[in-house]
């Protein structure tokens, strides 16, 4: 039973994110995983797997390398690139390996505009709530056909949420569905104000019940204007007019940044949830500020 499934629920936890090396070069990846395992108080750590369609390690194999590193990997698997057969192959394998937390997601399309394979030819065979569906299946010790597996699989599975989504009912819907499917935890796209989560729970509580508990509010220490125009691009997410003005204003913005997020901590606390994951966006000495204050 992973460390990551055992704490979640009981109390406030935090996780963060890597991205694997895009290339053979694995030193600066060993390098980052060697500085966020010195960071105190973090449970896990996510494992992308090609975001916005663009090319690196797998998940798998960059969740194996955090594994003898000695940290507990969140392994990440999108539903864009590989078929069930294949998804399913990565799933014994991860097994094997002793992975047991992993977050379903559908994927970026290619040709949605910052990949760097645009012509490539998505698979889209399974989305993130059949894809939780199939785990929970491996689970029982049955593949997505129904025929029985030499061995059961043990993951822990959770998916993304959006809690920035408007209107907010068709999110809550496709949560009510990954739930039903097995997902055991969530972890949303990134928010930047408390009452965008005490909205979207209040809305929510009559359908999925109180799920608190098991969501992970995501954060990004904003550090730019231009990192804030980027973000403003990507579906899920939005960052408030009045918060992208403090970082406008301000004569230190990743200082500012790390300072929001913190205040943005506070706030994730006193709504319940089960705990927040940092998105430092490479930024390790952020994310160190971040925990130190903890």
């Amino acid at each position: 039973m992973s460390t990551f499934s055992k704490k979640i629920g009981k109390k406030f936890i935090y996780t963060t994110e890597v991205k694997p090396p895009r290339g053979t070069n694995t030193k600066p990846f060993i390098d980052e995983i060697k500085a966020i395992k010195k960071i105190k108080g973090l449970t896990s750590v996510n494992v992308i797997d090609s975001p916005s369609a663009r090319l690196f390690m797998s998940s798998l194999g960059a969740s194996i390398m955090l594994e003898k590193h000695g940290l507990e990997p969140i392994f990440q698997m999108v539903c864009r690139d590989r078929n069930s057969l294949a998804l399913e192959s990565d799933l014994i394998s991860a097994s094997a390996f002793g992975i047991e937390n992993i977050l379903s997601l559908t994927g970026d399309h290619p040709q949605r505009g910052a990949s760097d394979h645009p012509k490539t030819q998505p698979v889209f065979e399974l989305d993130s709530t059949t894809l939780i569906k199939t785990i929970t299946l491996m689970n029982q010790g049955t593949n997505l056909m129904g025929q029985e597996l030499d061995g059961k699989t043990n993951f822990f599975v959770g998916a993304a949420l959006s809690p920035s989504s408007t209107p907010s009912e068709p999110e809550i819907l496709k949560t009510k569905r990954k739930m039903d499917a097995g997902a055991r935890f969530f972890q949303t796209q990134a928010v930047f104000q408390v009452k965008t989560v005490e909205e979207f729970f209040d809305k929510s509580d009559k359908i999925l019940g109180d799920i608190r508990p098991v969501v992970l509010a995501g954060t990004i220490p904003l550090v730019s204007e231009k990192m804030i125009a980027f973000l403003n691009r990507l579906p899920g997410i939005r960052v408030p007019e009045d918060v992208a003005s403090r970082i406008a204003k301000s004569k230190d913005p990743v200082e500012e940044g790390i300072s929001m997020t913190m205040d943005l901590i506070d706030g994730i606390k006193s709504q319940g949830l089960g705990g927040v994951h940092i998105m430092p966006v490479g930024r390790i000495g952020s994310l160190r500020k971040i925990m130190d204050s903890i």
